[in-house]
């Protein structure tokens, strides 16, 4: 009875033994599991937080590549459409969906092709900068050489104006020893100084046409103002009175005489026959002759 007893405590205590063993083993293996479990979920979120890091490095670069292509008038469309992809992928990496070593490494040579465009870009914009600044001193050049030729061609158009009005001025008739007689109604002639009015019918004026080479021989009108002691001009279309140009403005005249300039000191006489008696006064006469005025003289009446 005893030995029974014994045998059943070594069987109990083997029995024993074997389940600590099996515990102790599953024990073991369950936290060998779970250990390793923790470490490739830290790798994991590791290789996550090292790819998001780089894809926003990334977005950053794909960010200043499209100002600065934008800034060198390049087109944008390729740096745009890559900058999209990006940011889906950073969405699709934040869900846990996705591996981007590759992606990332395809991101870097992009940039990387991307930069040897844009250094291109830049040397060509220079060299279009470095063309037009040629362009712009050439423009200058030419606009400064026009500027001087305009000057100096109005330079020789103003002197040439100068010197034609001065030859014009020079050519321009002279009367000298300018004269003026009163002549009555029976013919009677005096000089015009302090005349009775019933002894003046009519006013003769008598000058010398100097001689003079630069002035044309041809056919040469002259004009006669009678301005009476008011300041009007003496005018009667009856007696032949009207207008001439003079310095660009019509000019009332008295009456006008035709002569045929023969360019040796010759006498000319104008006669001015008035219906009207000439009031007391003292009057000017004036002679005029291819816009220049050439002579004057006066009388009075009393």
């Amino acid at each position: 009875m005893e030995r029974k007893n014994n045998t059943g405590l070594l069987v109990g205590l083997i029995l024993m033994t074997i389940l600590a063993a099996v515990f102790g083993y599953l024990y073991y293996n369950e936290r060998t599991v779970t250990t390793k479990q923790a470490t490739d979920i830290q790798a994991r979120v590791n290789e996550l937080a090292s790819a998001e890091i780089k894809l926003d490095s990334i977005s950053k670069q794909l960010d200043a590549r499209i100002q600065e292509v934008q800034g060198l008038g390049g087109d944008i469309e390729e740096l745009q459409k890559v900058k999209a992809d990006l940011e889906n992928d950073r969405i699709a990496l934040r869900k846990g969906n996705v591996t981007m070593g590759k992606k990332v490494k395809e991101y870097e040579a992009f940039l990387t092709k991307k930069d040897e465009e844009i250094a291109q870009l830049r040397e060509e914009n220079q060299q279009l900068i470095s063309q037009n600044e040629t362009l712009v001193q050439a423009k200058t050049e030419l606009e400064t050489s026009k500027q001087a030729i305009s000057d100096s061609l109005t330079g020789v158009i103003s002197k040439n104006t100068e010197l034609e009005s001065k030859v014009t001025m020079a050519a321009a008739l002279r009367a000298r020893n300018v004269k003026v007689y009163a002549v009555s109604s029976k013919g009677k002639v005096r000089e015009g100084e302090n005349v009775k009015a019933k002894r003046v019918d009519k006013v003769r004026v008598d000058f010398i046409l100097e001689k003079n080479p630069l002035t044309l021989t041809d056919n040469k009108t002259i004009y006669m103002r009678i301005i009476d002691p008011t300041g009007a001009t003496i005018s009667d279309t009856k007696t032949g009175s009207g207008v001439f140009d003079l310095n660009g403005q019509e000019q009332g005249f008295t009456i006008s005489k035709d002569v045929s300039y023969s360019n040796n000191n010759q006498d000319v006489s104008i006669l001015y026959d008035r219906d009207a008696q000439f009031p007391s006064g003292k009057y000017t006469v004036e002679l005029y002759a291819e816009g220049f005025p050439i002579g004057e003289g006066s009388f009075s009446v009393k």
